[in-house]
């Protein structure tokens, strides 16, 4: 950083504040639903009743879950633990949750 008047110096503390943009669509999802594809990350995705590979943007990484920060909609329904053989187009059927 610039200090042409020598205002601040050697060892001094300083507080600063970020002003960051608003909205963010990014989002968190589980580490287990991700691709790792020649072409880049993936995430499997139900649309139609079929299973569509949707490339992603990872922003943060929080061990077991990773913070996605393009790619996904909020409406989009997730496939837990998708297989390697997965390919877009394959039929799937939504179970409904037992509770």
């Amino acid at each position: 950083m610039d200090n042409p008047a020598g205002e601040l110096l050697p060892g001094a503390y300083v507080m600063v504040h970020f002003k960051l943009s608003g909205a963010s669509n990014a989002m968190t999802v589980p580490a287990n639903t991700l691709l790792f594809r020649t072409e880049g990350l993936r995430v499997a995705v139900v649309r139609d009743n079929k299973a569509v590979l949707v490339p992603v943007h990872v922003g943060r990484d929080f061990g077991d879950s990773l913070e996605v920060v393009d790619g996904l909609k909020l409406t989009d329904s997730l496939i837990i633990n998708p297989p390697d053989s997965l390919i877009s187009g394959t039929p799937v059927q939504v179970l409904s949750s037992a509770n």
